[in-house]
């Protein structure tokens, strides 16, 4: 005869298979396939993590440090909920540093911004539960460039949420960098000689990226 504390056990493993398979529903197969590639790399110590949307994603930055220390888990499209449900993988290996840029997609589908700012209390309170000793360094969102590309959101809620980040650095008391305002050009958009589509940013983008936050990375 199966006891009551079997048939509990039962439960409980259906409801974690039924929910995980219901988070990974909610997304696109690219996302899937990337966390499914992500959940299988060997987990290393001292790893320095890169978390966030496509922006993070296009760039080398094991190459651009040469840190062998570093790993991208960037994913295009993501969104703070993206990252929220796939933060397990991120925390399971105790990374050192986790340098988190993600938002810029919320803004753009018009996430309502009590929905973001939840997603990124509980995304730095999962990092801090799971892995009590990891650094986290919240990163601004970059700035667009309506006249070149995107038009999907605008500075005005790029500039109110990167206020929300730092304030939120102040108040969980950790580090906030400002890569935004090294990337503005005269008149406060992306400047144009970083990027093609007024969203992502090239190569001279990137090394800007790279100097602002070197010190965090080698410290």
């Amino acid at each position: 005869m199966v006891s009551y504390f079997q048939n509990k056990i039962k439960t409980i493993f259906i409801l974690i298979i039924v929910s995980a398979s219901f988070t990974y529903a909610q997304h696109s197969a690219y996302w899937n396939q990337k966390v499914s590639m992500y959940s299988i790399l060997p987990n290393e110590p001292k790893e320095i993590i890169f978390l966030g949307d496509s922006i993070t994603d296009r760039c080398e930055w094991f190459e651009l440090f040469s840190n062998p220390f570093i790993r991208n888990r960037g994913l295009s499209g993501d969104k703070t909920s993206g990252v929220l449900d796939r933060l397990s993988e991120i925390t399971e290996s105790k990374p050192s540093k986790v340098f988190i840029m993600i938002g810029v997609n919320d803004l753009r589908h018009d996430v309502s911004d009590s929905t973001i700012k939840a997603n990124y209390v509980n995304i730095i309170g999962k990092i801090k539960s799971d892995s009590p000793d990891t650094k986290i360094i919240l990163q601004s969102i970059l700035p667009v460039n309506n006249d070149i590309g995107d038009s999907k959101t605008t500075n005005l809620k790029v500039n109110s949420f990167n206020n929300y980040i730092k304030n939120l650095a102040v108040d969980f008391k950790i580090p906030y960098v400002d890569i935004n305002t090294e990337l503005l050009n005269s008149s406060g958009q992306l400047g144009a000689k970083y990027s093609e589509d007024g969203l992502h940013i090239n190569g001279d983008g990137y090394l800007v990226w790279k100097s602002v936050i070197e010190e965090y990375v080698n410290n």
